[in-house]
């Protein structure tokens, strides 16, 4: 009989569901193509405020919390805390790989792969990155020089990284979570949530954390919505409670995004790479609302992939309050340019990313 193989990993996503969801889906897969004889350890970093935190120990993998928190420019009081969380967050990790002894080092590229990435140079450990967005944020460009491997989401995020490491990156789509490839009849989904089952569904999602100007603008013209024949299926965030009435049904958070996504005839939403790649994957007519604090503008090139495909409508946030009725109110009215958005953005999916991701990730697991 064959010995098992220990296959120790270890994993840095979070912040949001976005970062955290695509990174969790390879390591799903990754579970399931290894050897019969290979046993996957994952040990997930994270920070215990955020989604990882609620999420990760529920999947029943190991999760170890570390106080880093992102960048929120200098202007804030926040960010001046980097100057204890980083350090600290460093050690904890370090002693972490000291006891795992993990193959390789899978980081999301958010805050808290900064000092996953520093601890696993200091510790030889191979650094494997990953790229939802269409232009590498400021973590994976910090950290791009180290990383054994890159996998980015369009070829022109790849052209966005240096020239010296251009050969290590692979373009393979951004990986979703395979519980929204399983197909369910729209009707069956809208009746899952209490909505009635003959009528379109608009889905509105502001990330995992909820958007302000997103909920105010939809909380403005509900009533028109409303009137059009159509109803609401509203991911609010957690500081958000609108008034509710017949045809509206609000979420702090969607937990069955596979069944929300049948549901929707439309969807208006943040545009996040994880979220960009979903509409694609599942062919889903939207209109984008980039997010307009991030130093990047990650979302805006999001959003534009998917708009000169076709697939989308994009409103910048600032005029979104009187921008939003005039762009939806016709696309409520015109199914047959939905069907043609939803084509559009379906010509853009990448169905085996996830397995594209995972094979290469597998190839350099065993072979380390």
């Amino acid at each position: 009989m064959q010995n098992q193989a220990r296959l120790p990993l270890i994993v840095a996503a979070g912040g949001t569901g976005g970062d955290l969801f695509p990174v969790l889906a390879i390591v799903e897969q990754l579970s399931r193509i290894l050897p019969p004889h290979a046993v996957l350890e994952p040990v997930f970093v994270g920070n215990r405020s955020r989604i990882e935190g609620r999420v990760i120990p529920a999947r029943g993998y190991r999760f170890v919390p570390i106080p880093m928190r992102g960048y929120y420019g200098l202007r804030s009081a926040r960010t001046y805390s980097l100057a204890w969380r980083l350090p600290i967050s460093i050690a904890r990790v370090a002693h972490t790989l000291s006891t795992v002894q993990p193959r390789v080092a899978l980081l999301a590229g958010t805050y808290v792969s900064l000092p996953v990435a520093i601890a696993a140079r200091w510790a030889n450990v191979p650094i494997v990155l990953v790229e939802i967005n269409a232009i590498p944020g400021k973590v994976n460009r910090m950290v791009a020089q180290w990383a054994e491997r890159i996998f980015v989401s369009v070829p022109a995020c790849r052209d966005a990284f240096p020239s010296s490491v251009r050969e290590r990156v692979l373009v393979v789509g951004t990986p979703i979570r395979p519980e929204l490839r399983t197909r369910i009849d729209p009707r069956i989904a809208r009746g899952s949530f209490g909505l009635d089952p003959e009528r379109p569904v608009l889905l509105v999602l502001g990330g995992s954390l909820g958007a302000q100007s997103i909920n105010s603008a939809v909380e403005a013209i509900r009533d028109r919505i409303l009137a059009a024949g159509w109803q609401l299926l509203w991911q609010t965030g957690a500081n958000y409670s609108p008034p509710l009435n017949a045809g509206i049904v609000a979420r702090p958070f969607i937990e069955d995004m596979a069944s929300a996504y049948a549901a929707a005839e439309l969807v208006l939403s943040r545009a996040g790479g994880s979220t960009v790649a979903e509409l694609a994957a599942l062919g889903k007519a939207a209109i984008l609302v980039p997010y307009p604090h991030a130093a990047n503008r990650e979302q805006h090139h999001n959003a534009q992939v998917l708009a000169q495909a076709g697939g989308a409508v994009v409103i910048e946030d600032a005029s979104l309050s009187a921008a939003l009725w005039p762009a939806l109110e016709p696309l409520l009215s015109d199914g047959c340019r939905r069907q043609s958005m939803a084509r559009a953005a379906h010509s853009l999916g990448v169905p085996d990313a996830t397995e594209r991701a995972a094979g290469s990730l597998a190839t350099l697991l065993v072979g380390t």
